[in-house]
Order: C-alpha cells, then structure tokens, then sequence
C-alpha cells in the first residue's frame, strides 16, 4: 500500500506557565505569524493531485492549532482536508501505535502534525534516516507499507523514501514585529488614559507633562520603525502626533517658567500670579484645541493606525530579524554621540535638534530593549544625561524668549522687576555653561 506521509512538527510554542499542563501550551503569535506566512511556500514543495487526504495531529493544543493553519495553507493549494483527526499516539508518542494507524488508513495523503523526538523517530524508522526538525518543519515521505495480510502477527512498518524536508521557519524574526507592535500598542493606550487625564485636570501640570512625555515617545519609535512600516502610515501618523506635541510646547514652556518662579525665594506674589495667569490662558487654549472635533478625529486615527501596524509586505513574509533593529539603533546612536561631541551651545536652533534626536534615542533604548539587547538600558541612561544637560539649556532660551513676550505686554512695575530678574539669572546661567564648553573646548 503506498502513500506520501508528510510529518510535521508544531510551530513555536509559549513556555509553560505557572499550573498549566503541557498539554494546553498555545502557539506563540510569533510562532503563528511565521507558519501563518511560511507554510504555503513551503508546501509548494508538494506534488500531488490525490483527492484523499487527511491531516492527524496530537491532542496538544500547540499541535491542534497547527493543524488549523496546515489546513488553511493547503486550501491556497487547493489541496482540501475535510476534518482534522486527533490522535492520541502522536501525543504518547507511541510509533507501534502510529504506525498501525497509518497501515489502517486508506488515505493516500496524510499529514501528521506532532512533537520531537516522535517525528525523528518516525523518520528514521521508515525511511533510515533522522533529520532534525525545528519548530515548523516538514518532512515527506513516500511510503510503501506492509499490511495485516502479509503478516497478520507483526505491527505494520514501511519501506519509505524520502522525498523533501524543509526546516521549519524563524519566530524569532516575527517576534520583533509583534514586540514592536506590543510595544507602540501599549504607549498608545497610555496616551489614551493620559489625554483623558489632562481633560479631567487640566489645572495638574503634570497631567500635560505626561500626555506630552508619552506623545513623544510614540512618536520616536514610529519614526524608528520608518523602514518596515507602511510609508503612508508611518508618514500620516507622524505628522498627527507631530502636531499634537507641537498645539502642548509652549503650555508647557510656560509650566516650566511657573515652576521657576514659584521656587525662587525672591519672587514676587504679584510675578507668580501674572505667570500663573498666562499658563492658565495657554492651558484653556490646549483643552479647547485638543478637545476638538477635528482634532480628536485625526489623534483617534493616529492611534488606530499604531495599535494595527501595517508592516510592509516583505517584512510581514520573511520577517524581520533583531540584528537589523540593532544595526539602525546602533547607527541612530552613532550619529546622535557625533553630534553632541561636535555641538556648538551657543548655536540654539541646533542644539534644540540634538536634545531632541537625543531624546529619541532614550526613548526607543529604554522601550525596546528586549529587541536590541540589555546593554540599550545602560545607552538609554547615557542619553537621559545628556537630555537632560541640554534641557536646562533649552529651558533657559525658552524662559528668555517668554519673559520678552511678556515685556511687552506693560505689565506693572513690580512685575516688570521680579521679570528683569529672572530673565538675568537665566541669562547668567547661559554665559556660564557656554563658558565651560568652550574652557572644555
């Protein structure tokens, strides 16, 4: 009795939690999108017009779930398996029992979907042979068996012949895009949480600081995944939180000045109230807009589009390996490090642009490290220093910049005072740093 035997073993599988039986462990997403997108390709391998087919599999429903996705690549073949037969031999790995199945059958295609050593064992006892088989992997065979009426007394086995093994596919390159997927999922759903706080108290500064913080670092890793993405999508959703940061900038400039005001010991009642004063106008101008029907379309779209990711379709066919999403962070951090090394203080457009590349190289270090490895931590705490040094320096500008405004609106005397002061002390503190870059230098 001949047949063709193709055996398969089940794609990556989650490791076992805490209580569950083995039995239960599920496919992890990774494992899913890899045969998801692997197998019909590697069922092209496949000759066959046999009408008769089945698909076996192990009762586990790592092995089940497999069975499912074997089912749907075969359909793009058009090869049509009406039902999916559990068999408990696959499990206990009983090859006498699997093998008195088979010899039993009257399909002349069979796919078997179940564990290592069972489908080495298997391979080896048909056709001599023991190819090792990772996640995914098929091996066919074309076997000649030996039934009951040649010898009632033995247990059937085959003289079989290989034909075609194809090792089963990497997860690991698809996990990076489900990791990365997870990862822009959850700071948009934080987002979320933190527009829906600032509307609740929009007189918290910190609520603005936070949707701010959160904002731009979505924002950072959509632009880090440019490459993979949908350029449309990436491109739209840039520029929508883009534009969301940039309606919050100077509400937050004038939080920062509040904050300045408010813990020098010199400063007046009078000056903390005018610059209380002009944060709240800024901060009724951000509710409004952010409130918008316009904008809570385009920020509602934004999200949409960074929880369900389109990843360009080469990536979502091969997937994406981590040590390409190591190579793009390790240049962003080379071209940041040169920039900083070169950066002129005195230069204030520029030393704007770096403070912010610098900042994104935090943000995608301290977000992706389970992607690009445990020393990202330790760059993204480099960054953070320097982000930080460079802030102060901002800040001082920004400060400047307000205090200017403000000059002109004639506010009263004694403002105008305690204005003139901490517009000098912000300007001593710029002379001095500019200083000690250039004693450095």
């Amino acid at each position: 009795m001949k047949k063709t035997l193709v055996i398969m073993r089940h794609g990556k599988a989650m490791p076992p939690a805490q209580g569950e039986s083995d039995v239960d462990r599920s496919l992890t997403g990774a494992g899913i999108s890899a045969l998801s997108e692997r197998l019909p390709h590697m069922l092209r391998l496949l000759e066959t017009e046999n009408e008769d087919v089945q698909i076996w599999t192990s009762p586990a429903k790592r092995a089940r779930q497999t069975a499912k996705l074997l089912r749907k690549a075969l359909r793009k073949r058009r090869v049509a398996a009406k039902k999916i037969e559990p068999h408990d031999c696959l499990w206990e790995q009983d090859i006498d029992g699997f093998l008195d199945d088979l010899s039993a059958s009257k399909a002349g295609l069979i796919f078997v979907v179940g564990h290592v050593p069972f489908a080495e064992e298997v391979v080896e006892a048909l056709a001599g042979t023991s190819p090792s088989f990772s996640t995914g992997a098929l091996c066919c065979l074309d076997v000649s068996l030996a039934g009951e009426e040649e010898n009632p007394d033995a247990p059937a086995r085959g003289d079989a012949r290989l034909l075609w093994f194809a090792q089963g596919p990497v997860s690991a390159d698809w996990n990076t895009l489900i990791q990365l997927q997870a990862t822009c999922t959850e700071i948009a759903e934080k987002i979320e949480d933190r527009r829906k706080a600032f509307f609740a108290t929009p007189e918290d500064i910190e609520t603005i600081h936070r949707f701010r913080t959160n904002t731009r670092t979505l924002r950072s890793l959509i632009a880090f995944i440019k490459p993979w993405q949908n350029a449309e999508q990436n491109a739209e959703t840039q520029t929508i939180l883009r534009d969301v940061v940039r309606y919050t900038s100077r509400l937050r400039e004038l939080d920062v000045l509040v904050e300045q005001v408010r813990t020098d010991e010199d400063a007046s009642p009078k000056l903390l109230a005018f610059c209380e004063k002009e944060a709240a106008k800024e901060r009724a101008k951000v509710l409004k807009v952010l409130s918008s029907k316009k904008v809570s379309k385009l920020f509602a779209r934004a999200m949409s589009s960074v929880k369900d990711i389109a990843w360009k379709k080469r990536f979502v066919k091969h997937g994406l390996p981590q040590s390409v999403v190591r190579a793009r962070f390790d240049a962003m951090i080379e071209s940041v490090s040169a920039d900083l090394d070169a950066l002129d203080l005195s230069d204030a457009e520029r030393t704007h642009d770096v403070r912010k590349r610098a900042k994104r190289a935090r943000y995608v270090a301290e977000h992706s490290n389970g992607i690009l490895g445990a020393d990202a931590v330790e760059i993204a705490e480099g960054m953070n220093a320097h982000q930080d040094s460079l802030g102060e320096v901002c800040d001082a500008r920004a400060n400047i910049r307000l205090i200017d405004e403000f000059l002109l609106q004639n506010p009263p005397k004694a403002v105008v005072r305690d204005l003139a002061r901490i517009r000098a002390q912000n300007v001593d503190f710029l002379r001095d740093v500019l200083k000690a870059g250039e004693a450095k230098e």
